[in-house]
C-alpha cells in the first residue's frame, strides 16, 4: 500500500475522510496525498461538499427534483401541444376540403324558375308525359331531384352547387326532352291510394311551372317527340 494509484486512492478517498479505512491504508494514502495535487484537490471537493448544512443539501435535492419534473412536464405539454397543433390543422384542412366540394360539387342550389323555359307539353301514345325543358341562364345542370309529398304533388326541381359553372353544350341536362310515367309513378307509391295529382316543374316555393294534373287535357305529341322516346 506504500504506492497507490490516484484511481486506488480517489476510490478510497470517501473512507479516509470519513477515518473508517485501516491506518495502514490511512498512512499509504497520506503519503499519496503530500505529494499529488490531483488527489488532494479531490479530497477538498469532497469536505466542501460534505461540509454543506444539511438545509442546503435538501434544498438543492428539491431543486433538482424540482427542475427534473418541470423537464418532465414540458416534454409532455410539448407533446401534447403538438398533438393538438396537428389535430387542429386536420380538421381546418376538412373543414376547407369540404367546404370546397360543397361549394363546387354538392348540387344544393335549386335553379330559379324565372330559368326554366317549359315547352312542347304533350301526351305520348302510351300514356307517358312529354315535355322539353331549358334553363335559360347558360350555366350547367348536373341533378334533378323529384320528389311527391302526401298530398300527391310532385316536383321536379333541377338544382347546381353554390357556384356554378358555365356551359357551351348543346345538348345537356338543362335543354333537352324529358318524359313523366305517371302509371310508374303511382306503382311506386307508398300508399298506392295517394296518387299523383299534379306535377310541376321547379322549386315549390318559387312559382314552378304546370306541367299537368288531374282532369288536364294535353294535346298529342307530334311525330318528332314520339321519336325521342321510341
Amino acid at each position: 500500500m506504500n504506492k497507490l494509484s490516484c484511481e486506488i486512492v480517489q476510490d478510497l478517498l470517501p473512507l479516509y475522510y470519513d477515518e473508517v479505512c485501516s491506518p495502514d491504508a490511512r498512512q499509504s494514502i497520506a503519503a499519496h496525498l503530500a505529494t499529488c495535487e490531483k488527489c488532494t484537490a479531490a479530497l477538498n471537493k469532497l469536505k466542501q461538499s460534505s461540509n454543506l448544512p444539511f438545509e442546503v443539501i435538501t434544498k438543492n435535492k428539491q431543486e433538482s427534483n424540482a427542475l427534473a419534473s418541470f423537464k418532465e412536464h414540458w416534454k409532455r405539454s410539448k407533446v401534447a401541444s403538438f398533438a393538438k397543433g396537428l389535430l387542429l390543422a386536420s380538421t381546418v384542412c376538412g373543414v376547407i376540403l369540404i367546404g370546397y366540394f360543397g361549394l363546387f360539387s354538392w348540387n344544393i342550389t335549386k335553379v330559379p324558375s324565372s330559368a326554366i323555359e317549359i315547352t312542347e307539353v304533350s301526351q305520348l301514345r302510351d300514356g307517358r308525359i312529354a315535355y322539353h325543358v331549358k334553363l335559360t341562364d347558360g350555366y350547367r345542370l348536373n341533378k334533378i331531384s323529384a320528389k311527391a309529398g302526401d298530398d300527391g304533388i310532385l316536383y321536379i326541381t333541377p338544382m347546381r352547387p353554390v357556384f356554378k359553372s358555365k356551359t357551351d353544350e348543346e345538348l345537356r341536362l338543362g335543354n333537352r326532352y324529358d318524359v313523366i310515367n305517371l302509371e310508374q309513378l303511382n306503382t311506386n307509391r307508398t300508399d298506392p291510394a295517394k296518387q299523383i295529382k299534379a306535377v310541376f316543374y321547379g322549386s315549390k316555393d318559387d312559382n314552378p311551372f304546370l306541367i299537368w294534373k288531374q282532369g288536364m287535357k294535353l294535346p298529342p305529341a307530334t311525330d318528332l317527340v314520339e321519336a325521342q322516346f321510341d
